[in-house]
Protein backbone atom coordinates (compact mmCIF):
# COMPACT_ATOMS: atom_id res chain seq x y z
CA UNK A 1 0.00 0.00 0.00
CA UNK A 2 2.82 2.34 0.70
CA UNK A 3 4.77 1.33 -2.54
CA UNK A 4 1.19 2.36 -4.57
CA UNK A 5 0.91 5.69 -2.27
CA UNK A 6 4.64 6.36 -3.24
CA UNK A 7 4.47 5.62 -6.60
CA UNK A 8 1.34 7.83 -7.09
CA UNK A 9 2.66 11.03 -5.28
CA UNK A 10 5.61 10.85 -7.58
CA UNK A 11 3.62 10.20 -10.69
CA UNK A 12 1.53 13.65 -10.01
CA UNK A 13 4.74 15.75 -8.56
CA UNK A 14 6.12 14.71 -12.31
CA UNK A 15 2.81 15.73 -13.78
CA UNK A 16 2.79 19.16 -12.61
CA UNK A 17 6.49 20.06 -12.75
CA UNK A 18 5.94 18.65 -16.48
CA UNK A 19 3.12 21.11 -16.75
CA UNK A 20 4.85 23.68 -15.22
CA UNK A 21 7.86 23.43 -17.75
CA UNK A 22 8.37 25.70 -21.13
CA UNK A 23 8.08 23.38 -23.86
CA UNK A 24 9.16 24.99 -26.71
CA UNK A 25 12.20 27.58 -25.98
CA UNK A 26 11.70 28.68 -29.84
CA UNK A 27 8.33 30.25 -28.07
CA UNK A 28 10.41 33.46 -26.23
CA UNK A 29 12.20 34.17 -29.25
CA UNK A 30 9.12 34.42 -31.59
CA UNK A 31 7.39 36.42 -28.81
CA UNK A 32 10.75 38.99 -28.93
CA UNK A 33 10.38 39.35 -32.43
CA UNK A 34 6.87 40.32 -32.66
CA UNK A 35 6.99 42.71 -29.93
CA UNK A 36 10.31 43.94 -32.67
CA UNK A 37 13.47 43.32 -31.49
CA UNK A 38 14.81 41.64 -34.55
CA UNK A 39 17.52 43.52 -35.67
CA UNK A 40 17.22 42.32 -38.77
CA UNK A 41 13.55 43.16 -39.96
CA UNK A 42 12.98 45.35 -43.36
CA UNK A 43 10.54 48.09 -43.51
CA UNK A 44 8.12 46.50 -46.32
CA UNK A 45 7.46 49.60 -48.11
CA UNK A 46 11.22 49.75 -48.94
CA UNK A 47 10.89 47.47 -51.80
CA UNK A 48 15.15 48.01 -53.27
CA UNK A 49 15.87 46.35 -49.48
CA UNK A 50 13.43 43.73 -50.19
CA UNK A 51 14.48 43.00 -53.60
CA UNK A 52 17.88 42.66 -52.59
CA UNK A 53 17.00 40.58 -50.34
CA UNK A 54 15.19 38.53 -52.02
CA UNK A 55 18.25 38.41 -54.25
CA UNK A 56 20.47 37.30 -51.51
CA UNK A 57 18.80 34.40 -50.69
CA UNK A 58 18.74 33.32 -54.55
CA UNK A 59 22.35 34.00 -54.39
CA UNK A 60 22.54 31.81 -51.22
CA UNK A 61 20.51 29.26 -52.67
CA UNK A 62 22.72 29.34 -55.92
CA UNK A 63 25.80 28.48 -53.68
CA UNK A 64 23.79 25.34 -52.25
CA UNK A 65 22.77 24.12 -55.23
CA UNK A 66 26.38 24.51 -56.66
CA UNK A 67 27.11 22.49 -53.87
CA UNK A 68 24.79 19.96 -54.53
CA UNK A 69 26.00 19.41 -58.11
CA UNK A 70 29.41 18.81 -56.85
CA UNK A 71 27.54 15.90 -54.26
CA UNK A 72 26.23 14.59 -57.17
CA UNK A 73 29.67 14.43 -59.01
CA UNK A 74 31.33 12.70 -56.59
CA UNK A 75 28.09 10.25 -56.28
CA UNK A 76 28.17 9.66 -60.14
CA UNK A 77 32.50 9.21 -59.93
CA UNK A 78 32.06 7.17 -57.68
CA UNK A 79 28.69 5.14 -57.10
CA UNK A 80 30.25 1.93 -56.55
CA UNK A 81 31.26 3.31 -52.63
CA UNK A 82 27.64 3.53 -52.03
CA UNK A 83 25.77 0.35 -52.66
CA UNK A 84 22.11 -0.12 -52.59
CA UNK A 85 21.66 2.93 -50.87
CA UNK A 86 23.54 4.97 -53.25
CA UNK A 87 20.11 5.41 -55.31
CA UNK A 88 18.15 7.15 -52.59
CA UNK A 89 21.18 9.29 -52.19
CA UNK A 90 21.09 10.44 -55.50
CA UNK A 91 17.26 10.55 -55.12
CA UNK A 92 17.44 12.85 -52.64
CA UNK A 93 20.21 14.66 -54.08
CA UNK A 94 17.88 15.41 -57.27
CA UNK A 95 14.81 16.62 -55.37
CA UNK A 96 17.13 18.95 -52.77
CA UNK A 97 18.21 20.25 -56.14
CA UNK A 98 14.93 20.52 -57.90
CA UNK A 99 13.75 22.19 -54.60
CA UNK A 100 16.83 24.66 -55.22
CA UNK A 101 15.74 25.43 -58.72
CA UNK A 102 12.68 26.46 -57.70
CA UNK A 103 13.28 28.18 -54.60
CA UNK A 104 15.77 30.53 -56.49
CA UNK A 105 13.31 31.31 -59.19
CA UNK A 106 10.48 32.14 -57.11
CA UNK A 107 12.47 34.69 -54.97
CA UNK A 108 14.22 36.18 -57.95
CA UNK A 109 10.77 36.45 -59.13
CA UNK A 110 9.90 38.15 -55.86
CA UNK A 111 13.19 40.64 -56.53
CA UNK A 112 11.89 41.59 -59.91
CA UNK A 113 7.90 41.98 -58.41
CA UNK A 114 10.17 44.52 -55.33
CA UNK A 115 11.92 46.48 -58.30
CA UNK A 116 9.01 46.84 -60.62
CA UNK A 117 7.15 48.28 -57.44
CA UNK A 118 9.77 50.46 -56.43
CA UNK A 119 10.00 52.09 -60.14
CA UNK A 120 6.68 52.74 -59.53
CA UNK A 121 6.44 54.12 -55.98
CA UNK A 122 9.76 56.47 -57.67
CA UNK A 123 7.05 57.85 -60.25
CA UNK A 124 4.38 58.55 -57.46
CA UNK A 125 6.88 60.52 -55.36
CA UNK A 126 7.97 62.72 -58.92
CA UNK A 127 4.79 62.64 -60.01
CA UNK A 128 3.48 63.92 -56.42
CA UNK A 129 6.59 66.41 -56.09
CA UNK A 130 6.10 67.53 -59.59
CA UNK A 131 2.37 68.84 -58.91
CA UNK A 132 3.07 70.47 -55.26
CA UNK A 133 5.58 73.13 -57.21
Amino acid sequence: MMKKLTFLIVVLILGFLSGCAQMSPIASTLSNEKVGTNQHSIDPNNHIAVARHYEDVAKEMKEKLQAKKEQLEEYEGHNYYYGRKGQNYRSHIWANMRHLEDSIKENLREADIHHKMAQDQQKRELSFSLRTE
